[in-house]
């Protein structure tokens, strides 16, 4: 009993240095329409989808996040090697935004804990971009955005699927599947099947300025990665992440037909 007792007192305290490491955000920061879009499909998960962590450019413009399929399985992740990825893609500083439902960058308003850091994932969208205002992530001119962001953005009325080949840590060969593009809206969804009978990953992407966009993925197997991608209108989509375990996971998205 007493070795099973100072084993649980020994993962408690890795769990809890692992998470003391993470770089926090801090400092004053506005969401862009992008990140804000980002963030709320972040609270609402889906079907066995949990939030578990959300990444933050200190200019707003660069963000990415992580389900886990099961409530309390991922609580380990290893945040740094994507934050250290948003600030080589951005030149500015980046961080964790928020851990699970809480929001944890400090600003000199949020708190960074408690109740009056939390959202709810019940919360309508107006109501969670009004504690977003509340708390000084958001602007005036950001409290429309969730209803006027799919006007704004339109340009383009390409739909469809393209084969995917994604090369991950792990795996011997590589992992074929198909990508579905909704290119009005700027954000697609992706679907993957694993190797060996493990399961499938379900994802989505989210495209900014300049090509550039961010991606995430969560499987049934417990496992799950995020990453940066570079896209072109009339060309392919190239990716590259990290998972669960810092494991690199890189893929190539096949051009226009």
């Amino acid at each position: 009993m007493k070795k099973l007792y100072c084993i649980l007192i020994l993962s408690l305290l890795l769990t809890t240095t692992s998470f003391a490491g993470v770089k926090k955000g801090k400092g004053d920061v506005i969401l862009n329409k992008y990140s804000l879009e980002k963030f709320i499909r972040y609270i609402r998960g889906k079907k066995s989808q949990y939030p578990i962590g959300f990444i933050l450019s200190s200019d707003g413009s660069w963000s990415t996040y992580w389900f886990c399929p099961e409530r309390d399985a991922c609580g380990g992740m290893n945040y740094n090697p994507t934050i250290k990825e948003c600030e080589d893609s951005t030149g500015v500083d980046c961080g964790l935004f928020a851990r699970r439902y809480t929001i944890l960058w400090k600003n000199g308003i949020n708190p960074g804990k408690g109740k009056e850091s939390r959202i709810k994932k019940k919360w309508s969208d107006e109501e969670i971009i009004a504690k977003l205002t509340e708390l000084g992530f958001l602007d005036n001119n950001n409290s429309s955005t969730s209803t006027t962001s799919k006007k704004k953005t339109k340009k383009y009325e390409l739909k469809g699927e393209r084969s995917i080949a994604l090369s991950w840590d792990g795996y011997e060969n590589l992992i074929a599947g198909t990508v579905e593009f909704d290119e009005a809206d700027y954000k697609g969804t992706l679907k993957i099947p694993l190797p060996n009978n493990d399961g499938t990953c379900d994802g989505s992407y989210s495209l900014q300025k300049g090509g550039k966009g961010t991606w995430q993925i969560a499987c049934t197997n417990n496992m799950g990665a995020a990453g940066t991608l570079k896209w072109t209108e009339t060309g392919g989509v190239t990716g590259k992440g990290r998972d669960h375990n810092d494991k690199k996971v890189k893929f190539t998205v096949s051009k226009k037909s």
